[in-house]
């Protein structure tokens, strides 16, 4: 045992010693604590710090949170340090001799200088990223921050504007609508000559996704591949370019919270002041229904009796709007009333409130990100208004678990509800069918509650029923959408600069919708309750469409750089995906309840319908790059791919492409001129890409389809069944090739104060659907359609950018201006259409364009109507049937062809008769201004968005255009239309005499387009402006807020338009024939962004 003393004794002093010395060794480190921001005091996030000891050849390493804040920890407090900081986008900086002392708080306060010449200077393309400065393709990239405080509901219709020919529509201004994208112009066409699906693929985190489901605030770059060289490494799915988005990611450092709202309220864009006058709206239907007996059934003492209570801007009580009276032997209501329908049915303002808030942080080993968004918007409806809401929360962890080894896991939830009243469909639905028969002087509830539906007076439902099927507030239906996606990833490092990374994604979306259309009740004597005719039919309809997706990209990047001149860099890889969609619809009528909505209530007929699918793309793909010098550089691009939509021997197809570009402000010969030409960069590329969507409602264009149905004879009990012989389709469905050629500069000037970009492109697609020859009548079935047209898109882009600063009152005053512009024209250069009627593709045919006839205006006199020597009966139908006679006012048509009559001539090019091309609806010279300031703590931008030239004939329905020389028992008719009529006392009138269903019917003066009512739609409009405001740091320490910001924002606010109506949107005649959608809207906002 006194053996084991000596040893026991050493091993504590041992222990000892050690434990003193790590004390000391921890009281000789320390910590160092800091922030970088920019000039104007904001923080810049994934700012790389570098520090080195003077006595330590040791270096210590940060990175920056999205507060700017870093920390490097465990520092010896020997020796002095030197801190270098680092980020895109921004001039280096140094700290130098700092020395750290123990017990005190060591902290690094850095502002770094914006460096102009490489701003943006890293860019997303595909399966990884390049320098600016070294791109050769058409490349456009903007960070998710310009896009933050914009008060519109999506974020593609906020794109629009901000990429040149990154072509944006939104169909509507309904809740939730998600808007349209296209790349440079029409790419493809359907076999009747429209526009095809040239949507381009999205990718988020490099998976296929859906825009409009992402907030802004999770946003960190979009980047746009516009030509065949960027986009060629995605193949079949990136026929009409890509975009891709990146999410946000965190970053190590202390775990900071960032909360955003915005409260907003939204109005038409367009004018809601319409006729509200019984009298004044009658009196104008039966005067432009005159010839055939009026409309309203209203006597001479009604008429009285609707003038009287004229100038009556709400009831008086000696005057009642409605009254009971005996007609026909029977008490009944009859309506003398002022009512403004548009405001008992729609509200004036819509609320909206946007909620967002993100988590993040980490260490050097693991870091995340965690965001999370809830929106809720009220619809344009007045009674029961339309609701819309979406959450979504996303959640991103990057593990380093080895210096060679990097997992992430992305996961993302969305759900949106729209819940509605009326019509299946909602708002939109709603808004148009209560468009006719609304008239002012119909009231929409009687004394006693009930509604109403007709008056007893014409056969013609009041609204198209809609009111009555609103009040009783039984009809009703919802839209819902779950998406759930989840991206696992891994990269591993064998070593230095070889990378092999693979990821899985799942996604997986429904689609439930229900509608329950209840029969409403109405009064038309009192007392006395009846059901609606329209509309009717107790039904419930219930829907369900899944849909999974599996993604999977497996891809090995490599570079590699000799003598630090000769830059490679070689990526190749895998690339599978599979879709699964289907769909369940059932109805069944009749059900026990009124209010409950459920088939198992229902006890008549039940219907049950859908179907499934599957469709897969495989691909193997590689890009090579290679510069010398920064100076001379290549990419070459190909893909192998295969896709389900085609027949066996026709599935595959190799796409490759080349661009490449050349740096002559690196040149020795360019050096004298930098002090004005700061860069300039010459590219061209070309390539193909193949289109597998050709009949974007097909997953098998290939297969015949057999379609039946059920007749109504009985045989033996039972109704007969029949099937109709399948269509004839082409066995050779093949690939649409794309073949794309883009020539482009990059210049800077000043030094890189004033940049310019500009791209022209010619891109010619061939192998479009068209139908083939035409097959002898005998044959019982169209032709079927075949890779048998081609067509040419030519275009061009351009963007110009100044930035630059100056002090203000000691603090630096930073502004920026900006102009994008693009235009594309698409004519079809080859088919097997041999027909040449106008509405055929036919060679040389440019896409948009518009036949019409062409008028010199008015008759002056009743004798020129009469002697007038060409024969206009063709367009004349309604005055014809009537025996209406031409007279001074009508319009005066020209006689193209010499022939003393207006026709159609065959409808043919070599014979059109008296048509011409009079316009063209294919959207022109689309152009954006943006313009941004900022100066101590105070923030101001302003967007300008706009479109050149774009032209639209107003539909047989456009009521806020046509008015009563459509139907004339429009509901809504602008206030001072009858100002636009002619008549002696307005000669100079816009529209001719007054007269219904000329606009409406075939063969009539105002449907048969011409030149004279034509509508340019050109636009500038003031797409948003935000003014924000930073308060000061000092002001928050107390509070430990990081920052705070205040904003307010309008998007859409003002509108300047040559379109000769203030009722109509120009985004709504884009949209639809008779501009009658759900009313875009301008917006106001109110926000704050708040981070602790």
């Amino acid at each position: 045992m006194s053996k084991r003393l000596p040893l026991l004794k050493n091993y504590f002093l041992l222990m000892i010693a050690v434990a003193v010395s790590a004390a000391t060794i921890a009281q000789d480190t320390a910590s160092v604590r800091g922030m970088v921001t920019d000039e104007t005091g904001r923080p810049i996030a994934a700012v790389s710090v570098l520090s080195r000891n003077s006595l330590n050849p040791k270096a210590y390493q940060a990175i920056t949170d999205s507060l700017g804040r870093f920390i490097l920890a465990a520092l010896p407090t020997t020796g002095t340090y030197h801190f270098d900081f680092v980020s895109a986008g921004y001039q280096q900086r140094s700290v130098t001799g700092y020395v750290i002392k123990k017990g005190v708080p060591n902290t690094v306060m850095v502002s770094l200088a914006i460096d102009e010449a490489h701003l943006q200077d890293v860019v997303v393309v595909g399966y990884g990223t390049q320098k600016k400065v070294n791109l050769t393709g058409a490349v456009n990239q903007i960070s998710g921050d310009d896009l933050r405080d914009r008060p519109a509901t999506n974020i593609t219709s906020m794109l629009q504007g901000a990429i040149p020919n990154l072509n944006i529509r939104v169909a509507s201004g309904a809740p939730g609508q998600m808007g349209s994208i296209n790349i440079r112009g029409i790419g493809s066409i359907n076999a009747d000559g429209a526009a095809a699906a040239t949507e381009p693929l999205i990718l988020i985190d490099g998976i296929p996704g859906t825009l409009d489901r992402l907030s802004p605030e999770e946003v960190e770059t979009i980047t746009v591949l516009k030509d065949a060289a960027s986009a060629a490494i995605y193949g079949a799915r990136g026929a009409f370019g890509v975009v891709l988005v990146t999410t946000k990611t965190g970053a190590s450092g202390k775990t900071q919270l960032r909360y955003n709202n915005a409260f907003s309220f939204s109005t038409p864009t367009v004018s809601t002041d319409f006729i509200t006058t019984g009298y004044d709206w009658m009196k104008l239907n039966d005067d432009a229904l005159a010839h055939i007996g009026g409309y309203s059934g209203y006597s001479p003492r009604d008429y009285e009796e609707l003038l009287a209570r004229r100038n009556d801007k709400t009831e008086d009580p000696s005057r009642p709007w409605i009254t009971i009276q005996n007609r026909n032997g029977k008490d009944q209501y009859v309506y003398y009333g002022n009512y403004d329908w548009w405001d008992i049915m729609f509200t004036k303002w819509q609320p909206m409130q946007n909620h967002n808030i993100s988590i993040s942080g980490g260490t050097d080993k693991v870091s995340f990100m965690l965001n999370g968004n809830l929106k809720n918007k009220d619809g344009i409806m007045r009674m029961h208004t339309d609701k819309y809401s979406s959450k979504a929360l996303r959640a991103k962890v990057t593990a380093k678990l080895y210096p060679w080894l990097k997992i992430t896991n992305n996961t993302n939830f969305y759900h949106s509800s729209y819940d509605y009243f009326g019509r299946e469909g909602g708002g939109s639905a709603n808004f148009t069918n209560i468009n006719v028969h609304a008239s002012p002087a119909y009231a929409p509830m009687n004394p006693d509650g009930t509604a109403t539906y007709i008056t007893g007076f014409n056969a013609y439902d009041i609204g198209d029923g809609i009111f009555s099927m609103l009040i009783n507030g039984n009809t009703r239906g919802r839209d819902r959408k779950y998406e759930f996606t989840t991206i696992n990833e891994a990269t591993v490092t064998p070593f230095k600069d070889f990378n092999i990374t693979g990821n899985y994604s799942f996604n997986m979306y429904t689609d439930p919708s229900y509608y329950r259309q209840a029969p409403a009740t109405y009064s038309l004597y009192p007392g006395v309750i009846e059901t609606a005719t329209k509309y009717a039919v107790d039904q419930l309809t219930e829907t369900q469409q899944f849909n999974q997706v599996h993604v999977m990209n497996l891809y090995a990047d490599y570079t590699k750089n000799i003598n630090h001149q000769h830059n490679f860099k070689l990526v190749t890889g895998f690339n599978q995906e599979l879709r699964l969609p289907k769909k369940i619809t059932a109805t069944r009528m009749d059900l026990a309840s009124g209010t409950l909505n459920d088939l198992n209530l229902a006890s008549g007929t039940q219907t049950v319908g859908g179907g499934s699918s599957e469709v897969a793309l495989q691909g193997v793909f590689f890009r090579f790059n290679y510069d010398y010098k920064g100076r001379y550089l290549l990419e070459v691009n190909g893909r192998y791919d295969g896709s389900s939509r085609f027949p066996k021997g026709q599935r595959w197809g190799f796409f490759p492409s080349v661009s490449a570009g050349w740096r002559v402000s690196e040149e020795a010969f360019f050096s004298p001129l930098k002090s004005v030409v700061s860069d300039l960069k010459l590219r061209g590329s070309a390539g193909q890409l193949g289109n597998q969507a050709l009949i974007s409602n097909s997953y098998y264009p290939y297969i015949s389809t057999i379609t039946g149905g059920t007749l109504d004879y009985i045989l033996n009990g039972e109704k007969v069944k029949y099937y109709n012989d399948p269509a004839p389709v082409s066995s050779n469905l093949t690939w649409e090739k794309i073949n794309s050629y883009n020539g482009g500069a990059d210049v800077s000037f000043l030094k890189n104060r004033l940049t310019v970009n500009l791209d022209y492109f010619v891109r010619k697609t061939t192998g479009s659907l068209a139908n083939g020859i035409t097959l002898p009548s005998v044959f019982g079935a169209a032709s079927p359609v075949v890779n048998a047209a081609d067509l040419q898109t030519k275009g061009f882009e351009v963007s110009v950018n100044w930035r630059d600063r100056f002090p203000v009152a000691g603090k630096p005053f930073i502004y920026q201006v900006g102009l994008n512009m693009g235009d594309n024209q698409t004519i079809i250069t080859s088919s097997h259409d041999k027909t040449g009627t106008l509405g055929s593709l036919y060679n040389g045919k440019k896409a948009g364009e518009i036949w019409g006839y062409i008028t010199d205006g008015f008759f002056t006199t009743d004798a020129e109507a009469r002697t007038y020597p060409v024969n206009q009966v063709f367009l004349n139908k309604v005055r014809t049937d009537n025996n209406i006679p031409i007279r001074a006012g009508d319009l005066r048509w020209v006689d193209l062809n010499g022939d003393n009559k207006i026709s159609s001539g065959s409808g043919t090019i070599t014979d059109p008769g008296d048509q011409r091309v009079v316009g063209n609806n294919t959207p022109r010279y689309q152009y954006a201004i943006n313009m941004s300031a900022q100066w101590n703590g105070f923030d101001l931008s302003v967007f300008f968005q706009g479109l050149g030239k774009m032209n639209w004939y107003p539909g047989n329905n456009a009521d806020r255009f046509w008015g009563p020389y459509s139907r004339p028992y429009f509901s809504f008719i602008p206030k001072n239309f009858t100002q636009d009529i002619y008549s002696e006392a307005n000669k100079e009138a816009y529209f001719p005499n007054l007269l219904a269903y000329v606009a409406l019917n075939p063969n009539n003066e105002l449907r048969a387009t011409n030149n004279r009512y034509m509508q340019d739609l050109a636009y500038l409009r003031l797409k948003n402006i935000t003014l924000g405001y930073t308060l000061p740091k000092q002001l928050l320490t107390r509070a430990k807020i990081q920052q705070l910001r205040l904003f307010v924002s309008a998007e859409n606010l003002l509108t300047w338009t040559k379109l000769r109506s203030d009722y109509i949107d120009p985004e709504q005649a884009m949209s639809d024939a008779n501009g009658r959608v759900y009313p875009f809207s301008k917006t106001i906002a109110f926000g704050i962004d708040l981070t602790f």
